[in-house]
C-alpha cells in the first residue's frame, strides 16, 4: 500500500512539472506574448513591439547589406556572468559599428528580456524552429548556428566557440563567448 501511495504520488508530482529550455516553449507563453512572435516579412519593417521568427539564412541574407554584423545568440533570463543586459550589446555594436541582431533561442523567461526592453532599441528575433523542422532547442539552436558559420546544419560541432558571431558582411570572421573590450 505505501508503495503504492508513493509512486502515485511520484507520478503526479513529475506529471505537475514543466521542464523548460528542452524545446523552444513557444506553448508555454501567455496569448499575449504568442501575439508578438510573428514571421519576418522584411528587415525594413521590423519594430520594437514584436519578435520576428528567422532563420541562420535569411539573416546571412541581410547581412550582405551591412559592412559589419554582430549576431547575439541568446537565452532569456541567462544568469551567467557572461550574459549582460541587452543594452550592453546594443552600445558596443554602435561604438565599433556593427549592425546588431540579438537572437533567442527559445521562448522560456521571455518577460525577463521584455523587461529590459526600455533600456534598448534594437529589434528581437527568434530562432525559427518551424524552418529546421524542430522543436528541440539543442538541435535548432546548432541548426541556426551551423548555417551562420556556413557549416551543413546537421554537422555535430564538438567545441563550444560562443554565442557572440561577428561578420564582416556575410563572412563569418569570428565567434566569442564574451564581447571584446573596445
Amino acid at each position: 500500500m505505501k508503495k503504492t501511495i508513493l509512486t502515485l504520488t511520484l507520478t503526479a508530482t513529475l506529471l505537475s512539472c514543466s521542464i523548460q529550455g528542452l524545446t523552444n516553449d513557444y506553448k508555454k507563453l501567455s496569448d499575449k506574448n504568442k501575439a508578438k512572435v510573428v514571421s519576418l516579412e522584411s528587415f525594413e519593417s521590423t519594430d520594437t513591439l514584436n519578435i520576428y521568427r528567422i532563420s541562420g539564412k535569411q539573416l546571412k541574407d541581410e547581412m550582405v547589406r551591412h559592412p559589419k554584423s554582430l549576431v547575439y545568440v541568446f537565452t532569456n533570463g541567462c544568469t551567467s556572468e557572461l550574459c549582460k543586459p541587452m543594452y550592453v550589446y546594443e552600445n558596443f555594436a554602435k561604438r565599433n559599428g556593427y549592425k546588431l541582431f540579438l537572437v533567442m533561442n527559445g521562448y522560456a523567461n521571455l518577460n525577463e528580456t521584455l523587461a529590459q526592453r526600455n533600456g534598448f532599441s534594437s529589434p528581437l528575433f527568434a530562432i525559427d524552429s518551424n524552418y529546421y523542422k524542430s522543436t528541440f532547442r539543442g538541435t535548432y539552436t546548432r541548426y541556426f548556428e551551423n548555417e551562420l558559420q556556413g557549416k551543413p546544419i546537421e554537422t555535430k560541432s564538438g567545441d563550444y566557440l560562443g554565442n557572440l558571431f561577428f561578420f564582416k558582411g556575410n563572412q563569418l570572421e569570428k565567434v566569442l563567448n564574451d564581447l571584446p573590450n573596445g
